[in-house]
């Protein structure tokens, strides 16, 4: 299967690339960082497992240039929310009438954005709950749950899913196929609201928000609002539910630090807007309120304009 992932030097991309790369799948890393473009060609990705042994695959390749990709099997897509469009449009020379895009993408609205471009058919939605960190160009960390869900927005699976699953699950990476891909993906954006902004402006570690009382019963309060917002969607979350397993994923990824946390750090703008900021827009759209949220927002926004 010939694969191309779009954001492929990033920490997320790499560790799908890298072991994709490892079953014998031809991968490309398409991207716009140059040193680690670069470096991965120079001396293959790496990656730090959970057990920090470093595994080094050079049967892949990054570029910056789709016009040198032959079409693709399947495009997944790890961008950050914000690049989507550019980032997809740039990858549109080896997009052919048969490629599968995949977004394991944070947040909510990127299906919009995809589809706009990609006609819905060729489209697969998906989270996961891998968590990975850079740290060098070419050289990412994994850590976190090696869960994978995906599946076709208002469709049941087809075959072809199930083939593009088989090969992630074979990769590592639990992979299970849902003809109720939404309900995963609120899920999903459930734990996004609570931890990130949460860890971005403490400064903590996933596993530090579960061993404090006042981090836990802000993002309770975080989790009140989303549940009611997406219940009038037809999305039926239970918070008690909800809860013990952002809980239970916190206390198994020891170590981890959030996406958010990491842009911050690195003075990068975030994905506030299509994670909490999606529960604000969301409950004005349905007259639920939402001030824990919008607060998240702007305290995230007021960040973002220091740097």
């Amino acid at each position: 299967m010939t694969i191309t992932i779009v954001g492929g030097t990033g920490a997320m991309g790499l560790i799908f690339g890298i072991r994709l790369a490892q079953q014998g799948h031809t991968v490309t890393l398409l991207d716009v960082n140059p040193v680690a473009i670069d470096a991965v060609n120079r001396a293959g990705g790496r990656l730090t497992n959970k057990t920090g042994e470093v595994e080094t695959v050079t049967n892949l390749r990054a570029t910056a240039d789709a016009t040198t990709i032959d079409t693709t099997d399947v495009l997944i897509v790890f961008t950050k929310c914000y690049w989507t469009e550019s980032a997809l449009l740039n990858a549109l020379p080896c997009v052919g009438p048969e490629t599968t895009v995949l977004s394991l993408q944070n947040g909510w609205g990127n299906y919009d954005v995809i589809t706009a471009i990609i006609p819905p058919e060729q489209v697969l939605v998906g989270v996961t709950y891998v968590s990975g960190t850079t740290l060098a160009p070419g050289h990412a960390r994994q850590v976190g749950n090696p869960l994978v869900y995906m599946g076709r927005v208002g469709h049941a699976a087809d075959a072809s899913v199930h083939l593009i699953a088989q090969a992630i699950d074979a990769a590592g990476f639990t992979t299970t196929v849902s003809d109720n891909i939404l309900n995963e993906v609120f899920g999903k954006l459930a734990i996004n609201v609570t931890t990130l902004p949460t860890s971005a402006l403490l400064g903590m570690q996933a596993h530090q928000l579960i061993e404090n009382d006042s981090t836990i019963a802000l993002m309770d309060d975080l989790l009140r609002e989303l549940v009611a917002v997406v219940s009038t969607r037809g999305v039926t979350m239970l918070f008690d539910e909800r809860r013990a397993a952002i809980h239970h994923l916190l206390k198994n990824a020891v170590g981890a630090r959030g996406s958010m946390l990491q842009d911050v750090e690195a003075k990068r703008q975030t994905e506030i807007d299509v994670i909490n900021g999606a529960i604000v827009s969301m409950g004005q759209q349905a007259g639920v309120p939402t001030p824990v949220n919008e607060t998240m927002v702007r305290l995230i926004r007021g960040l973002e304009s220091t740097f």
